[in-house]
């Protein structure tokens, strides 16, 4: 593991709240601005305007960040988002105890400093670039999915309440709820129509038998990465790809672990459409469930043979052919 010549690099730390922007530099001095368009303005300036920036981190805060990350890639700056939990194994790592919004920004400086390899980083990481449409799309499928719980937890209520005042109550809630629902799909097909290049991904995604129209929109709204990754990547990125669980002589079954639940939990249906309509996943379902797998075991095989195809035509460009798919 070779470390960065860290008298060559400056690195930076950003501990992002909803108020307030706190910026460390690795092993210099600290700073502290608001969380508005001024306070982003004045920020990127002095990152611009000082030593050139090798990498500054920042953690996602549910939202809070958005602004601030696309104002330092407009302005060329390179910013990484870093996941939480690599984050929170990295102050164990180094042992840091103090919790405050200074201390995690300068937690956030070190984390930047530490060697790919630390922070999880691949040669064959993608990062996204700047696209106005997608983070839009990105936003109304994180509201729908939303909404789902929302309507979920209103119709487990109407079944246990008996008082008919609350009874109404929660079936004009759960009326609002669906019509909003289908308000925010309406809008994300628009935001589609408005651009050649999802209208083509959108159609090559469709022609993969178990892919319906709404399975595309989540692949194209909630992973943006795919056909700009390996197939190992994609199914990690939703969360399908198997962990190897070895250790001497013990020796358990792998599972799957992280990733995007929400998207691998809407993509669930679409494999268990695949399982019993595409010509080359029906007989691998059949194949799993002849050796004693579990039927969920085998539908998150699908699901993950789901990612692939999806990622191989989005990424050659093809209607998938399931003659070569297998």
């Amino acid at each position: 593991m070779t470390l960065p010549h860290l008298s060559d690099n400056t690195f930076v730390g950003i501990d992002v709240g909803g108020a307030g922007l706190d910026v460390a530099w690795h092993r210099g001095g600290s700073a502290h601005y608001a969380n508005s368009p001024d306070g982003i303005a004045a920020l990127v300036e002095r990152l611009r305007s000082g030593p050139p920036v090798t990498r500054i981190v920042v953690e996602p805060t549910g939202g809070y960040e958005k602004a601030l990350v696309k104002a330092l890639r407009q302005a060329q700056l390179p910013v990484e988002i870093a996941h939480t939990t690599r984050v929170a194994a990295y102050r164990k790592l180094v042992g840091v105890k103090a919790k405050s919004d200074t201390s995690d920004a300068r937690l956030l400086a070190s984390y930047a400093a530490a060697p790919d390899e630390v922070r999880g980083r691949k040669a064959s990481h993608v990062e996204l670039p700047a696209d106005d449409i997608r983070e839009a799309l990105s936003e109304l499928a994180s509201r729908r999915d939303q909404l789902k719980h929302m309507i979920h937890a209103e119709t487990c209520r109407l079944g246990t309440v008996r008082m008919a005042e609350l009874r109404q109550a929660i079936l004009t809630h759960l009326e609002t709820l669906r019509a909003e629902d289908k308000q925010v799909h309406r809008m994300m097909l628009a935001l589609v129509r408005q651009r050649l290049d999802l209208q083509r991904d959108q159609r090559l995604l469709k022609t993969i038998k178990g892919i319906g129209p709404k399975s595309a929109l989540v692949f194209l709204a909630s992973v943006p990465e795919l056909g700009r990754v390996d197939n190992k990547a994609a199914a990690a990125l939703i969360g399908v790809a198997p962990f190897v669980r070895r250790s001497g002589t013990m020796i358990a079954p792998a599972r799957i672990h992280g990733g995007r639940a929400a998207v691998r939990s809407i993509l669930y249906m679409a494999a268990v459409c695949a399982s019993k309509h595409n010509p080359v996943l029906r007989p691998f379902y059949d194949r799993l469930i002849a050796k004693g797998k579990p039927p969920k075991l085998a539908l998150i095989a699908i699901l993950r043979r789901l990612v692939v195809f999806a990622n191989a035509v989005l990424r050659s460009g093809q209607p998938w052919k399931s003659a070569n798919a297998a």
